[in-house]
């Protein structure tokens, strides 16, 4: 099981910003790095830590 520092800090910053592209910004990351990591954490954890949708306009 690799779960890194990094997966986690990810994760926790998702979690405080309940926002992919939020916790990007605070960590300095791009969104697509913050779901890649997620995604990674999740498949080393086997299971779905997030929903995830885009909200819609209009």
């Amino acid at each position: 099981m690799n779960i890194s520092l990094r997966r986690l800090r990810v994760f926790v910053a998702v979690a405080e910003a309940l926002s992919f592209t939020r916790a990007g910004d605070a960590l300095g990351l791009p969104r697509s790095s913050v779901s890649t990591q997620l995604r990674e954490l999740e498949g080393v954890l086997g299971l779905r830590l997030f929903d995830r949708h885009t909200p819609c306009c209009g």
